[in-house]
């Protein structure tokens, strides 16, 4: 199963984050997600790996 572990800004971004996480060993990927007018990009790894991704990804800071 899949969990979200973070919101992207734009495609971009969320390209960026799942290669990084690619590069760290996880598997990542990108799921866009309708909210109305606007869309959110969902950043999704496995629920196993969720804590530890996450935490990859708040440490990324300033390459955001």
């Amino acid at each position: 199963m899949w969990k979200a572990i973070y919101i992207a800004g734009d495609q971009v971004q969320a390209d960026k984050i799942c290669e990084m996480l690619g590069k760290e060993g996880f598997l990542a990927r990108a799921r866009s997600v309708a909210c109305g007018e606007d869309a959110a990009i969902e950043i999704q790894v496995p629920e196993a790996e969720s804590e530890d991704a996450q935490a990859v990804v708040c440490n990324m800071g300033g390459e955001l």
